[in-house]
């Protein structure tokens, strides 16, 4: 065989596995996209091992209620022929209908008899965007027998007059599970549920659990967004009171978490409070980075009770008196100094230098 001849047979050879390794590749990659487009049907549904015959074969026998479906949004949107079927119609929630066609009743998924979580994650095929985390994981979304489902609140074969397909007013589906809010309201545990603030979503975000109670922001940007925070302040909250507050906030106090929250005290102190055990033999790194944190709770007095017997290590330093402390006031702070050191005290040396002395808190 002459050598032109045995290069044009190889490439012959070549040219068939690659068709071949193509041919697998493809087969492959659809057999991993059947497998996924079939994870993603609800199990409720996947367990019915039937075909899909569209919803005109439905109609024939439920006249009534295609009527009545064919004048809610769902029905437009769901009869798309560009939908993949198992999204489509009648068959998108009742799942494929080929055994119920020919053997009736069964043989279809019956609303009634699904769990709330089994009814969600028929919703959910369509409504990827509440299955962000935050839903899932908030009170409403819990899936828990207590929880609501998606069709407590929305109505999906009725047309109603209401935005969101909602069954009812809002304010009146969120007290048909939340009664407690009105009687706690008129006793001061809640916001007035009268007037504008009926409209729980004023506050709340029924499909959001991100933050705690499903606020739609933290509660004091909440409060600023109707009240100037003067004109609602109780009028107990003196500066005393401010300095003497810590004994008396309790993250199960209602009256303080009404306003403040349960981290309310970690939004104003930024560290965390109370402060956690085993905090005094740490609270150098804060103390120093950001002394205004400490100087809320703290007098200068408090912190001299032990630090005046045992000043920094960095006092220590035969020259810290002549040259170390200027240095070290230049890579800190004032604050951190004032911590302890008054501005009279640096004027004991320092009389000369008004500027320098103006730095330092009194």
């Amino acid at each position: 065989m002459k050598l032109g001849q045995r290069k044009g047979e190889k490439g012959r050879m070549a040219t068939k596995w690659l068709r071949l390794l193509t041919v697998l590749t493809t087969v492959l990659f659809a057999a991993i996209w059947a497998s996924t487009q079939q994870l993603s049907i609800p199990e409720p549904l996947a367990k019915i091992k039937a075909k899909y015959v569209g919803s005109k074969i439905c109609f024939d026998c439920h006249i009534d209620v295609a009527k009545v479906w064919a004048q809610v949004p769902h029905s437009q949107w769901m009869l798309d022929e560009k939908l993949p079927e198992h999204l489509r119609g009648c068959e998108a929630c009742h799942g494929p209908g080929s055994l119920h066609v020919v053997q009736r009743p069964g043989n279809i998924v019956a609303w009634g008899k699904l769990s709330v979580a089994e009814q969600n994650a028929v919703c959910l095929q369509c409504h990827k965007v509440v299955t962000a985390e935050n839903w899932l994981a908030s009170p409403h979304g819990s899936g828990k027998q207590y929880a609501p489902s998606c069709v407590t609140c929305h109505e999906v074969h009725k047309p109603v007059d209401r935005r969101w397909m909602l069954k009812a007013k809002a304010y009146d589906l969120c007290v048909k599970c939340h009664s407690d809010i009105v009687a706690n309201a008129k006793v001061g545990r809640h916001h007035s549920v009268s007037g504008q603030a009926a409209k729980c979503a004023a506050c709340h975000n029924a499909h959001d659990g991100s933050i705690p109670g499903m606020l739609k922001a933290p509660l004091m940007e909440l409060c600023k967004g109707c009240h100037r925070l003067e004109d609602v302040k109780p009028a107990d909250h003196t500066p005393e009171f401010v300095k003497g507050h810590g004994k008396k906030f309790k993250p199960t106090n209602r009256r303080c978490i009404s306003c403040h929250g349960r981290n309310g005290c970690q939004e104003c102190h930024g560290i965390e409070m109370p402060h956690p055990q085993g905090f005094a033999v740490k609270h150098g790194e804060p103390a120093m980075n950001r002394p205004q944190v400490c100087s809320r709770c703290h007098q200068r007095s408090y912190c001299n009770k032990c630090h005046e017997s045992a000043p920094p290590s960095s006092h220590e330093a035969e020259d810290y008196a002549t040259k170390g402390h200027g240095e070290e006031y230049q890579k800190r702070t004032a604050n951190y100094c004032a911590l302890c050191h008054e501005r009279a005290f640096c004027a004991q040396c320092h009389r000369g230098k008004p500027e320098l002395l103006q730095t330092i808190p009194e």
